[in-house]
């Protein structure tokens, strides 16, 4: 494997533990919302809404 391979290989993992620990991020701040029944604050199409916890899509 060449240098450049290792250095694409590595950076695809790298990448993929980045998401990884983004989508664990989000299921944890959604439990939290719920837990304290609090909604997340997002924007949305320029405005800022609160939105339940519940209605939020689930981490994939």
């Amino acid at each position: 494997m060449s240098k450049q391979e290792q250095a694409q290989a590595e950076t695809a993992r790298f990448s993929q533990q980045v998401q990884q620990g983004l989508a664990e991020a989000y299921r944890a701040l959604l439990a939290f919302k719920k837990y304290k029944q609090s909604p997340v604050i997002i924007s949305r199409g320029g405005q800022i809404v609160a939105v339940p916890p519940e209605d939020m899509p689930p981490a994939g």
